[in-house]
């Protein structure tokens, strides 16, 4: 049993959003790291060994799906979560076919943190934890 904190990125342009969703984990035990662009997550990506991602869509420049898309290629074993302000956004179907996808979408605002709190623990466990495949 992997003893180390779940380690997960917080993705999303709205500073409060983000501080929101990450004060929140840090207070359950996460470690956390936080990104208001996609591109910056990206090279957060390359540099940090993480367990998770929640994920906004829209971002400047590049957007949540890009995002997920680009770094599942990279980073195969993370699961995603996505939160958006957009209550009729549907993930296309290139990015709901990945199995790194949880199939539950948050819609913003967030009243119930421990729902995406819990939906991201699992989806982890569906995924794999960190490390898992590394020997």
């Amino acid at each position: 049993m992997n003893d180390e904190p779940l380690t997960v990125l917080v993705l999303d342009d709205d500073e409060a959003v983000r501080d929101s969703i990450a004060d929140f984990l840090e207070d359950r035990g996460w470690r956390v790291l936080r990104a208001a662009t996609a591109e910056d997550a990206l090279d957060m990506l390359g540099e940090e060994s993480l367990d998770g991602a929640v994920v906004d869509i829209r971002l400047p420049g590049m957007d949540g799906n890009a995002f997920i898309r680009a770094a599942c290629a990279t980073s195969p074993g993370l699961a995603y979560v996505i939160c958006t302000g957009s209550p009729e956004y549907r993930p296309p179907d290139e990015v709901t076919s990945l199995p790194q996808v949880s199939p539950r979408t948050f819609t913003k605002p967030l009243h119930n943190l421990a729902a995406l709190e819990a939906e991201l623990r699992r989806h982890i466990e569906v995924c794999g934890r960190k490390g898992s495949n590394d020997d």
